[in-house]
C-alpha cells in the first residue's frame, strides 16, 4: 500500500509540473474567429467551416471520394474560395481535388504531398441562394498510389482548420426579421448593473435560444453590464457579431437601435421577447421593433421515440471500394431523458458478396464488436441489435460495416460494393436510473425535460455564470433545453435542478461528491454514497459538480468560498467549448492557476464487486495525494514569499 501511494503522489507531482500556469500553449479558442483584411470598399473575410454549418475538418477516405456540402453565407457578401491545411497518408504520391456545383467543375487544385500543406480550393462562379443565403456544392478526390497499401478509412484524404473566404462587407440589419444574420461568431448580452430577476431569466433564456438556434457553430455569448440609465454598448462589434441590450426599463418588445448596431428588449413581459428572436414569427417582423404577443408553453419531449429519423438518422447509401459503413447517431438528449437498455432495428441492403467470401456484417460501438450476422445472398438484412450499457455515452456512435474476407490489399484493386441504411428502422429504450454514463456526462439529458435554474446572489456575477453555463449544457443539446429560473428557496426537490452559488454559501443540504469541511478536511462521497473523510492541508477550488437524488439529477456550479475559482473553471471551458464535450467524472475541481482536474470514474453504476470498490478508492487516494501536494506547494510558497527578500 506505501508503494502504491508514493507511486500516487509522483505521478500527481509530474502532473502539477506540466500544470504551471504558463507552461502549456493557447488554448484552441483563443484563436481569432474570423481574420478580416481590407481592399477599398470591400473585405476579405475568412470564417471557420464550423461557424458554417459543419465540422472545420474535411475527410476523404479512399482512393476517390466525394464530399458534399452545404455552407452559410453572411449578407452582402459571395464565397471566394475554401483553405486549410491538407493531410495525405503515406501511401499516396499525389493527387487532385475537384470543387463540383451540381455538374459544373468550379476548381481543380494539386495535392502537396508536403505535410501540413497548406491548399486553396476556388470558388469562382459559385452560385449562392439567395433566399437562404447558402451554397451547396461537393469536393470529389482523385487520388495517386504506388505500391502495396490499403486504404484505411481513418487515414484518408484530410483537410484541416478549414475555412471559407468571403467577399464584400456584411449588410447591417434594418429590421428585426434580419437581426441574426446567417453566420455569427458571437453575441454580447448588457444587462443593467442592478439587474431584476426577470432580466437575468431572460438573459439565460436568450443565451440558450441563440445557441440552439445555430447548432454546431461554436458562437461565443459574452455577457456584460452598464448602468442602468445608460443602456447603450460603448463601442462597435465586428461584422459577424451581434449586442443585445436586456432591461424592463427600456420601451416594450424589440427595437433596432444605433442604426442597427444594437437590438433592445425591454418591458415588463421580457419571456415573451427573449424567445422570440428565433421562433418561426420573427422573419414576419420586417421593420425595426415588434412587440411579441404571448409565448406557448415549451414542447415537451416525446417520452418513445419510434424511429431512427425521430433521432436525426437519416437514410444512408454508401458505395466504396474495400468495405463500406454507414452510422447510427444515438443521441440520448433527442431522446430527452438519460436512457439505458436500448435496442435499435437495422434495416436496409448490401451487395451480395460471393459465396465463400466470408462475407458478413458487423456493428461496432467504437472498438466493441456489438453484433455480428453473415451477409447472405438476399442482399438485405432486418436486425434488432441491443447496445450494451457498458458503451453507451452521452452520443454513442454505431458502425455498420460490410466486411469480406476475400479483399484484396493493392491500391485501388479492392472490390466495389454498396451499403444501405433505411432510417424507418425503430429504437426502444428505458429511462436509466441512475444515468448512464453518470456525473457529468449525464448532463443535460438528466436535466430533462425541464430543469430549474437558481442562483444565491442574482447580481450580474451569478447571470454571467448562468448564462456560461447554460450555453454550454446546450452545445452539448441537440434540442433546446428547458430552463425555468426560480428562487433558491423555492427549488422543487423532486425536479432536476442547477444551481449556482460563487461562494459556496446559500445552497440546499446536497451531499456533494468532493466539500471542504474546514479544518484542513476535505469530504468525499463514495459512489456507494457513504462518506469518506480525509484530512489534508486546506486548499481552495471552484467546482462543478453532478449530485443524484433519488429520481432526479443536481448540477452545482460553487467554490470553496473562492468565486473567482469558479469563473476560472467555467472561462476554462468556454476559452474552446469543445471541452464541454469531455467533461467527465462526478466533479470538475479547479485550482487557482491550475488546469481543472476531474474527479470521479463515473463511467460504470454503482461498485458490485470489490474491484470497482478499488478503482474508487484509488481514485480516492489519487485526490488525497494531490491535494496533499497542492497544500504542500502552496505552504511553501507562503513561507518563501515571507522569509525571501524583493528581487528589487
Amino acid at each position: 500500500m506505501g508503494r502504491r501511494l508514493a507511486v500516487i503522489v509522483t505521478a500527481f507531482v509530474l502532473f502539477l509540473a506540466g500544470n504551471v500556469p504558463g507552461a502549456a500553449g493557447a488554448a484552441p479558442g483563443d484563436a481569432e474567429q474570423t481574420d478580416t483584411e481590407s481592399t477599398g470598399d470591400a473585405q476579405l473575410l475568412r470564417v471557420g467551416l464550423d461557424y458554417l454549418g459543419t465540422s472545420a475538418t474535411i475527410s476523404l477516405p479512399g482512393v476517390q471520394e466525394v464530399y458534399p456540402l452545404t455552407l452559410a453565407v453572411p449578407n452582402g457578401t459571395r464565397p471566394d474560395a475554401i483553405e486549410g491545411r491538407a493531410q495525405l497518408p503515406a501511401s499516396v504520391t499525389g493527387g487532385t481535388v475537384d470543387v463540383l456545383q451540381g455538374d459544373r467543375i468550379l476548381s481543380r487544385t494539386a495535392i502537396s504531398t508536403s505535410p501540413n500543406a497548406p491548399i486553396r480550393l476556388p470558388l469562382t462562379g459559385i452560385q449562392v441562394n439567395d433566399e437562404t443565403r447558402s451554397v451547396t456544392l461537393s469536393l470529389r478526390t482523385y487520388l495517386r498510389t504506388e505500391g502495396f497499401c490499403e486504404f484505411d478509412p481513418d487515414e484518408g484524404f484530410r483537410i484541416t482548420d478549414a475555412t471559407m473566404s468571403v467577399t464584400g462587407r456584411p449588410t447591417a440589419p434594418t429590421a428585426i426579421s434580419d437581426f441574426l444574420p446567417p453566420v455569427l461568431t458571437g453575441v454580447t448580452l448588457y444587462l443593467p448593473t442592478d439587474p431584476r430577476p426577470d432580466e437575468g431569466a431572460a438573459a439565460v433564456s436568450l443565451a440558450t435560444t441563440l445557441v440552439a438556434h445555430y447548432g454546431n457553430a461554436p458562437i461565443a455569448v459574452r455577457t456584460r453590464a452598464l448602468p442602468r440609465d445608460a443602456l447603450r454598448p460603448p463601442a462597435a462589434t465586428g461584422p459577424l457579431e451581434r449586442q443585445i441590450v436586456i432591461a424592463q426599463s427600456l420601451p416594450e418588445g424589440l427595437h433596432l437601435a444605433g442604426d442597427g448596431a444594437y437590438l433592445t428588449l425591454g418591458g415588463d413581459d421580457l419571456r415573451t421577447a427573449a424567445p422570440f428572436l428565433t421562433s418561426g414569427l420573427a422573419p414576419l417582423a420586417m421593420a425595426s421593433a415588434a412587440i411579441p404577443g404571448p409565448a406557448a408553453d415549451a414542447p415537451q419531449l416525446p417520452r418513445d421515440v419510434s424511429t431512427l429519423a425521430d433521432i436525426g438518422v437519416g437514410d444512408q447509401r454508401v458505395t466504396a471500394l474495400g468495405w463500406p459503413s454507414v452510422t447510427v447517431g444515438i443521441d440520448q438528449t433527442r431522446l430527452g431523458r438519460p436512457s439505458d437498455d436500448i435496442q435499435v432495428q437495422l434495416r436496409g441492403t448490401y451487395t451480395a458478396p460471393p459465396s465463400g467470401s466470408g462475407g458478413q456484417l458487423t456493428v461496432r460501438s467504437g472498438d466493441t464488436v456489438i453484433a455480428t450476422w453473415p451477409a447472405d445472398q438476399s442482399g438485405a438484412f432486418d436486425r434488432w441489435v441491443s447496445v450494451p450499457n457498458s458503451v453507451l455515452e452521452r452520443f454513442t456512435e454505431l458502425r455498420v460495416t460490410l466486411e469480406r474476407g476475400d479483399s484484396r490489399t493493392g491500391c485501388g484493386d479492392a472490390f466495389r460494393s454498396s451499403l444501405s441504411l433505411s432510417a424507418s428502422g425503430r429504437i426502444r429504450s428505458n429511462r436509466a436510473h441512475p444515468p448512464i454514463p453518470a456525473g457529468l456526462a449525464s448532463v443535460p439529458q438528466a436535466l430533462m425535460p425541464r430543469t430549474q435554474l437558481a442562483w444565491t446572489r442574482g447580481d450580474i456575477t451569478d447571470i454571467t455564470r448562468a448564462v456560461s453555463l447554460l450555453s454550454g449544457l446546450q452545445r452539448l443539446s441537440a434540442i433546446p433545453l428547458g430552463v425555468d429560473v426560480v428562487a433558491m428557496s423555492a427549488v422543487n426537490n423532486d425536479l432536476p435542478a442547477v444551481l449556482i452559488s460563487g461562494d459556496g454559501t446559500g445552497l440546499p443540504k446536497l451531499s456533494l461528491p468532493v466539500s471542504a469541511a474546514g479544518q484542513g478536511r476535505i469530504d468525499v462521497t463514495g459512489l456507494d454514497g457513504q462518506p469518506a473523510v480525509t484530512t489534508i492541508p486546506q486548499t481552495a477550488f471552484g467546482s462543478l459538480q453532478v449530485v443524484n437524488s433519488g429520481d432526479r439529477t443536481v448540477l452545482v456550479a460553487t467554490s470553496t468560498g473562492a468565486p473567482a475559482l469558479l469563473d476560472e473553471a467555467l472561462a476554462w471551458l468556454d476559452t474552446d467549448p469543445a471541452r464541454w464535450g469531455s467533461v467527465h467524472g462526478a466533479a470538475m475541481l479547479q485550482a487557482a492557476g491550475r488546469t481543472p482536474v476531474f474527479f470521479g470514474d463515473t463511467t460504470a453504476p454503482a461498485p458490485t464487486s470489490s474491484g470497482t470498490a478499488t478503482a474508487w478508492w484509488t481514485g480516492l487516494g489519487v485526490l488525497a495525494a494531490g491535494l496533499l501536494v497542492l497544500g504542500g506547494l502552496l505552504l511553501l510558497r507562503r513561507r518563501r514569499g515571507t522569509s525571501e527578500p524583493d528581487a528589487d
